[in-house]
């Protein structure tokens, strides 16, 4: 796939590397202990200006099915998506499915549902973003996807002193994966890691 673009996405991960905690549900949409990945953005946000920015950097996102609803199978129509009628997103947003679903119009966004994989949700992406960056939203499996596929500019990890104990991994599989190093920061509640790709896998 040919591209002109920026492609990148940011995750707050535990030490032991697992995107969200186990047993998802709508009580627990981070699953359970997810929530502590996160305390920096809302209890120190004036710390961590850089890294805030840089999640709502893109200009249009991707993002897996189960970022926006839980289950697989034929969509419920009354699902908005797990953030209410106020989504943190304003830019597009590209849902990644088997099921076709009309765009869902919410405040500060729409949400379109792609049917057709991975790289054409990035090029609908691409053409719809003010400025050719699109941010990969998530989850694990999404973020792993497009790592995988080469499609990936540069990405954000952002670690919390905490361990889960289980969960899905971002890098599970990609032990090829050739990046290098950008600037760190850290404080008491997380530590901000970037990279950027500099190859796919080996052997592609």
């Amino acid at each position: 796939m040919s591209r002109v673009g920026r492609v990148t996405f940011d995750v707050g991960l535990p030490l032991d590397g697992y995107v969200a905690g186990p047993h998802q549900s709508l009580e627990n949409p981070l699953g359970e202990g997810g929530e502590q990945l996160h305390r920096w953005m809302f209890e120190e946000p004036e710390a961590n200006t850089a890294a805030l920015e840089s999640i709502a950097a893109p200009t249009a996102f991707v993002m897996g099915r189960n970022m926006f609803a839980p289950g697989r199978g034929p969509w419920d129509e009354a699902w908005r998506g797990w953030w209410g009628e106020e989504p943190p997103y304003h830019a597009p947003v590209f849902v990644l499915t088997h099921h076709p679903r009309e765009p869902l119009v919410m405040q500060g966004t729409t949400f379109f549902f792609v049917t057709d994989g991975i790289k054409s949700a990035l090029s609908q992406a691409l053409a719809a973003s003010r400025d050719g960056h699109v941010g990969i939203a998530g989850g694990a499996s999404t973020m792993r996807a497009y790592l995988a596929a080469g499609l990936v500019d540069e990405f954000g990890l952002h670690v919390a002193p905490v361990l889960l104990g289980a969960g899905e991994r971002l890098l599970e599989g990609l032990g090829g994966l050739r990046v290098e190093p950008g600037p760190v920061s850290s404080n008491h509640l997380v530590t901000h890691l970037s990279y950027r790709v500099v190859r796919g896998l080996v052997g592609e």
